[in-house]
């Protein structure tokens, strides 16, 4: 399974600094047969007229859904729309062109799409919105093209043909690779950097390979080079995104080797989403003594059952895992610790629940991610006997919930009293003293403050209270610096 943060994401112009960043374009390739592109017959995107022909200016707007691979997609995409003179608007009445990008990891992800879809369909019968794009991992699944014909969309695009928006919107044709290079917009304080696409792993519930395909890594070199650019144009934080970050490779050199690396280009790191085959204790010690990295790790346990982790084809046992937790908080002393966890796999019976029960409690995570089991079409987990009724899955996940919550309310109680410094990742919205900024401890603690500190701010504060998600922090006592 695909990332953290795989809540649905909205993103939109709001979130970019003017300015576009251009783009090298060249001849475009043979089209990739693995890569799913549908493009209505007849249909070409920059026809309305825009600034060449003296008409109004194109509007776009960009929605993102899923892991923060998709926002990272997304940025891609929005280079392209603004090179091609397209403004991007906050809402789908307002744009000639909306691009949906899309996550395909759930049911339910797939039906909210469909329901934006929907909305878009009445949009363009109105004559409000002139064209439809669907990208993303939806756009790489069977049921694109059968989406395509239900909704009238205009253009559908998989994980690997995203290139292709660049001809619809009527730029020149786009050499796309399988690790294209994102320069950074400048001022932008927090930026993604892709170090490694698709999955080898066969996951029984996971969809991932088969909508991004196999594992690719991306030179060291290439990387550290775009963290570097990233790093001269105003980025402060830079987020290593893969599906299966920590399996990056190349001749030899290991993901501990790049995000050493890495670390020494930027100010602050973080890296997301590992799996524990692949973890390595000399990566987890690197977290810890390494100052610009922040003290956080997402490592998906998916279930505490061995006899669950074989039947998902996980290729590690609950023991091995809890072993590399225990190296992480001894070597992370005031780090966070986040997690997957999948409820309702078909065939857990009630003695595997009890066994992630206590995994859970062993390992004490800060926060997790927790999904009901949602069988997707194509893999293995999808035509498996022993599926769990309803109202028990719905008990176990609730049961789950309570206690990673319960662990990581005793945790962060424990940070009441402390100053931390604090990074911005969101500055306080809506004036006045009632909306908080939202910071970041060095430890992945996320913080409310009262500062009017801008994002990619640092600033020094007492922790006055906490719950089981957040800690709130006290007037600054120190200057934004």
């Amino acid at each position: 399974m695909s990332s953290a943060t795989n809540a649905d994401i909205t993103t939109n112009g709001t979130e970019e600094k003017p300015g576009p960043t251009p783009i090298l374009l060249t001849k475009k390739p043979p089209r990739d047969p693995t890569a799913s592109a549908t493009l209505a017959s007849g249909e070409a995107g920059g026809e309305k007229g825009g600034e060449e022909s003296g008409g109004p200016k194109k509007t776009a707007c960009i929605r993102t859904f899923g892991c923060q691979m998709n926002v990272h997609d997304s940025d891609r995409m929005r280079r392209m729309v603004r090179d091609a003179g397209y403004a991007e608007v906050d809402r789908y009445e307002d744009a000639d062109l909306v691009v949906l990008n899309t996550c395909y990891v759930r049911e339910n992800a797939v039906d909210r799409v469909k329901g934006h879809l929907g909305e878009l369909g009445r949009l363009k019968r109105q004559g409000r919105v002139k064209k439809v794009a669907l990208t993303g991992c939806i756009g790489a699944a069977d049921e694109a093209e059968e989406l395509r014909r239900t909704y009238n969309i205009d253009l559908v695009l998989g994980t690997h043909n995203t290139y292709e928006l660049a001809t619809f919107v009527g730029l020149p044709g786009m050499e796309e690779t399988h690790t294209p290079e994102l320069p950074g917009t400048k001022g932008e304080h927090l930026s993604f950097v892709t170090i490694m696409t698709g999955c080898n792993y066969q996951c029984s519930y996971c969809v991932v390979p088969y909508v991004r395909g196999r594992m690719v890594s991306r030179p060291l070199t290439s990387v550290v080079s775009e963290v570097r650019r990233l790093v001269e144009s105003g980025a402060r934080y830079i987020t290593l995104l893969g599906q299966t970050v920590d399996a990056w490779r190349e001749s030899g050199v290991k993901f501990c080797d790049l995000l050493e690396r890495v670390a020494d280009e930027a100010p602050r790191v973080w890296f997301t989403t590992s799996h524990p085959s692949n973890m390595e204790d000399r990566t987890l010690r690197l977290i810890g003594e390494k100052e610009t990295i922040v003290k956080k790790l997402h490592l998906p346990v998916q279930s505490g059952s061995d006899r669950m982790l074989k039947a998902m084809h996980r290729g590690y046992k609950s023991d091995r895992y809890r072993r590399k937790i225990e190296v992480f908080r001894e070597v992370v002393t005031d780090g966070t610790l986040s997690t997957d966890i999948i409820v309702g796999h078909p065939g857990e019976t009630e003695e595997d629940h009890e066994e992630t029960l206590r995994l859970v409690e062993d390992c004490s995570f800060d926060s997790a991610y927790i999904f009901k089991f949602s069988p997707r079409s194509g893999t293995e987990a999808a035509e498996l006997p022993g599926a769990v009724p309803e109202d028990v899955v719905q008990r176990r996940f609730l049961e789950v919930l309570r206690a990673v919550e319960g662990n990581a309310f005793d945790r962060n109680r424990r940070k009441i009293g402390s100053v931390e410094e604090i990074y911005i990742r969101h500055g306080r919205t809506g004036g006045g003293g009632g909306k908080k900024a939202v910071g970041e401890t060095w430890g992945g603690h996320a913080v409310h403050v009262s500062t009017d500190a801008k994002a990619g701010r640092y600033v020094d504060a007492r922790i006055e209270d906490a719950g089981p998600h957040v800690l709130y922090a006290g007037e600054p006592l120190s200057s934004p610096r």
